[in-house]
């Protein structure tokens, strides 16, 4: 290979890697799991606060010209056993897994899932490729659960994962901040919502809230 054709390949990835982008991920802001009377709910003492740093992190994400997913709950009717399981919660066409609309999406670009991990729609990396994303700030419910396998897929396919943990909720605060640790020694970052336009968030983890 010519020295030319050596450099024109790395101006090729240096320039790949200077237009990577971070993406926001919404995940799972759905009224099963919001609402005090949907058929799965969090910690009601959670669910406000993570719904104010969401949309924190929203306009934040649009100040710097982040790119923003939202992802939903769509679990296939006839999935009877994991259905049960979840008391019928976020079933594809169903009331409770409408999005929450105190968090309006507003053009936001959603994808939907029928597993925990969002991974499990194929359209995902296809969004990621498109949008030349290298690294996530995530958001969502629950901490132990779909964030935390969403998270850990990221990881391992080579992403970058930073989880705002007041802009994330569980059944409880002893679950979310379990969820929250197990997370960062998975290799995820931890900061809050505050930190979005740190630029060096990937350097420094912040203290795991209560």
């Amino acid at each position: 290979m010519t020295v030319s054709r050596q450099n024109e390949i790395s101006t090729k990835n240096s320039n790949q890697q200077s237009h990577a982008k971070h993406a926001l991920l919404l995940i799972d802001f759905q009224n099963d799991f919001l609402m005090q009377n949907g058929r799965m709910p969090v910690s009601q003492s959670q669910v406000e606060p993570a719904l104010a740093a969401a949309k924190a992190a929203i306009e934040s994400a649009r100040a710097v010209g982040d790119p923003i997913l939202a992802i939903g709950n769509e679990f296939r009717k006839n999935d009877h056993l994991m259905n049960f399981f979840r008391r019928g919660a976020a079933i594809e066409g169903s009331e409770g897994a409408r999005w929450d609309q105190r968090l309006p999406l507003d053009g936001i670009d959603y994808l939907p899932k029928w597993a925990g991990s969002a991974f499990v729609n194929p359209d995902l990396e296809k969004w990621f490729k498109a949008n030349n994303i290298a690294s996530l700030t995530m958001t969502g419910v629950y901490a132990r659960a779909c964030v935390t396998l969403t998270a850990k897929d990221a990881l391992r396919r080579g992403y970058q994962v930073r989880i705002l943990s007041d802009a994330v909720a569980c059944a409880s605060a002893r679950t979310r901040r379990a969820a929250l640790k197990k997370l960062e020694r998975a290799g995820a970052s931890i900061a809050v919502v505050e930190d979005y336009r740190n630029s060096n968030w990937l350097t420094a983890s912040r203290a795991i809230h209560a």
